[in-house]
């Protein structure tokens, strides 16, 4: 396991005096709140409710609007059509459990600067023996976005980057209807969009602990479309609600080891929600190992 307090045990004396660092102030940025993400805001934020002995914020971003199409398969209901999914999920979220939940809803995320910004929108001092954790979600659909995250997770010298992908579901070509659609057509689309993964990287005192998204499964660099641009050009590939569910699962399993032990255990978690089935890919095996990642 990767225990994230054990590398600022030591830094103490430099910075904070005679305080020792004890605990850790976990300040988590999620980009995208549609069907991962969505879910995982709940789950989340029960946590940050549940734990009382760990201190946390939540910044959740994402300018998309609730549609009529979301209502299917995304955590939200009719009264919420219209109105940015980022402030629907704060303001829920926030006034259930109790919580300073924050929310950019103005822009895309298309840049870093924009990215560090998100993790200055709280009034979180440091205070003596805690240490802010920078912890990044990513629950978005496109790699421009991954990309952006990627880019700052080589930049910044300490971070968590969680990243949450599920595959989507197979809809044959042509604007053919479901009936016309052939035998293989029709056993591809009932297989498809059940399988994803949960990719954790660390970065701790400028050293890369866990390989985030891009070194286990590479960005497609030619996916140069920002998310404020790609309405329209992009094609619509639909995705299973049960899948959303269970990469939010798996960010959540994350999170609650963080609260519960400040450890990271995995580095990939590759799952089916057809089958249920789960396969991590341990951080001592990765950090002890770097070849393990080949086995995938």
């Amino acid at each position: 396991m990767i225990n994230i307090l054990g590398y600022h045990d030591k830094d103490s004396v430099k910075s904070y005096g005679e305080t020792k660092i004890s605990k850790i102030y976990y300040y988590i940025v999620m980009i995208g709140c549609g069907g991962n993400g969505g879910y995982a805001v709940q789950r989340i934020a029960k946590m940050m409710s549940a734990f009382t002995g760990v201190s946390s914020f939540l910044m959740l971003a994402d300018p998309d609007t609730v549609e009529e199409k979301n209502l299917l398969r995304q955590p939200f209901i009719g009264s919420d059509i219209g109105k940015k999914k980022a402030d629907v999920l704060a303001k829920r979220y926030g006034g259930t459990y109790g919580l300073k939940i924050g929310s950019f809803a103005d822009a895309y995320i298309e840049s870093v600067d924009q990215l560090e910004d998100l993790f200055s929108h709280t009034d979180y001092l440091k205070t003596s023996g805690k240490h802010l954790q920078k912890v990044l979600i990513g629950a978005v659909d496109n790699d421009f976005s991954r990309k952006i995250m990627n880019d700052f997770f080589k930049k910044t010298d300490d971070l968590i980057y969680i990243d949450a992908g599920i595959e989507g579901v197979y809809i044959p070509d042509g604007n053919r209807e479901p009936e016309e659609w052939t035998n293989e057509e029709r056993q591809e689309h009932l297989q498809s969009g059940y399988s994803g993964q949960v990719v954790v990287g660390v970065k701790k005192k400028g050293s890369v602990i866990l390989p985030p998204l891009d070194e286990v499964y590479p960005i497609d660099a030619k996916d140069p479309i920002p998310p404020s641009h790609s309405c329209g050009v992009e094609p619509y590939q639909p995705q299973r609600m049960i899948s959303n569910e269970y990469a939010a699962l798996q960010i959540s399993t994350v999170i609650n080891e963080l609260f519960a032990s400040d450890c990271v255990l995995i580095n990939v978690a590759n799952f089916s929600a057809n089958t249920g089935n789960c396969r991590p890919i341990y951080s001592d095996d990765v950090h002890l190992n770097p070849n393990r990642l080949s086995a995938l």
